[in-house]
């Protein structure tokens, strides 16, 4: 069985991107990987210490109202 490499993947986007990201907008550049596949790749970043997040007003108006942002560190924060 071949996996996503689903974090491997969301790393890639936070590098390229340069900007902090939702994990819509995130859907928005993977559409192959799954809202869970991409969630999962962000704990597990986040658990790594490569991560950060803040909880922002969601600009969408639908569903929650609060939503995380995800910032990228190339070097683990403490």
């Amino acid at each position: 069985m071949i996996g996503s490499h689903s974090a491997a993947k969301v790393r890639r986007t936070f590098v390229l991107q340069q900007k902090p990201l939702t994990l819509a907008k995130i859907k928005e550049l993977h559409p192959d990987l799954l809202s869970s596949e991409i969630s999962m790749a962000l704990s597990y970043l986040m658990r790594q210490k490569y991560l950060t997040r803040i909880q922002i007003p969601n600009i969408n108006h639908k569903g929650r109202k609060f939503v995380f942002e995800y910032t990228y560190h190339p070097e683990r924060t403490k």
